[in-house]
């Protein structure tokens, strides 16, 4: 269950006053501990904002923080150990960061965006993952 979502920084830019016809969305992972059976997850979510040329640079917002959720000894054992092995989260859990990550970063970035100009950084999907 999430508990916590600390925001540590936040940019952003603007390289042009084109229109913006385009948004592009990633959340990395950048770091994941384990304390007793809470998981905190550092991450960067970044909203690329691109011009009509769609290849044409406009601006970016970047949060960068980290995400804390309290987790089964057994949960919280498997989340670090595949963190370890392969640098990425079990899907359950990966997929429950992420639509938070979306909200939380989107609702907090919407001040951001709207003083730069930008449009709000908001995903509209609920993020759906599957194994490959």
């Amino acid at each position: 269950m999430i508990t916590e979502v600390n925001i540590k920084e936040i940019e952003a830019k603007r390289a042009h006053k084109d229109l913006i016809a385009n948004m592009k969305f990633n959340i990395n992972f950048d770091d994941v501990k384990v304390d007793k059976d809470n998981v905190s997850v550092d991450f960067t979510f970044t909203t690329d904002y691109e011009g009509q040329e769609g290849s044409k640079n406009i601006g970016k917002l970047e949060i960068k923080g980290n995400i804390v959720s309290k987790e089964s000894k057994k949960d919280a054992d498997e989340i670090v150990s595949m963190w370890k092995e392969k640098k990425t989260l079990p899907i359950n859990f990966a997929e429950d960061v992420i639509n938070m990550l979306n909200f939380e970063c989107g609702s907090r970035g919407t001040l951001v965006a709207y003083s730069m100009g930008f449009v709000a950084p908001l995903p509209l999907s609920r993020a759906r993952l599957q194994e490959k």
